[in-house]
């Protein structure tokens, strides 16, 4: 798996400090994030990706319920058109909604039998969200060099501190 819109689009916004870093935040850095993923970046493409974002964050958090994504679900069909070798499945996605509707397909797509496969980084300082690959779909952050390594130095910190206290 490589980036998708979905991990992009939920990393598109940090807040650090009194900081904010918006890729979207502005109307034609939008448009231009939104060319970039394979969209058209027109003025409801921005809307919609700035609408689900909104939705995406707080419920892949565990913040919001899953109803928050309905709406993108509901933009969402398909018909089936006969062909030569049968039937043809065609998605059809209400084009205001469709930037939300390609995210909530590409969160579907990365729900599994060990739970989803897309999650926030585990450090509690950390606002990024990974897409887990790994085998056991086990990992934590989403950048050892930074988030784990991070988390590790302050646990090893802590019990040699406690160690030394006990002495």
């Amino acid at each position: 798996m490589s980036a998708s819109l979905l991990l992009d689009l939920v990393n598109s916004r940090l807040v650090i400090g009194d900081e904010v870093h918006d890729e979207l935040g502005d109307d034609a850095a939008a448009s231009a994030w939104l060319r970039v993923h394979g969209a058209l970046g027109s003025p409801a493409e921005v809307a919609d990706a700035r609408a689900v974002r909104a939705a995406l964050v707080p419920f892949l958090r565990g913040e919001a319920a899953a109803a928050a994504l309905e709406p993108w679900a509901d933009a969402m069909r398909k018909r089936a058109r006969v062909g030569a070798s049968g039937l043809e499945w065609i998605d059809e996605v209400d084009p205001e909604r469709a930037i939300g509707a390609r995210a909530v397909g590409e969160w579907s797509a990365l729900q599994g039998d060990q739970g989803s496969r897309i999650r926030p980084c585990a450090a509690h300082d950390c606002q990024h969200f990974l897409i887990d690959e790994s085998r056991a779909n086990a990992r934590k952050w989403h950048s050892m060099e930074t988030c784990g390594n991070r988390v590790k130095a302050r646990r090893h910190y802590a019990k040699s501190k406690l160690a030394v206290a006990e002495e």
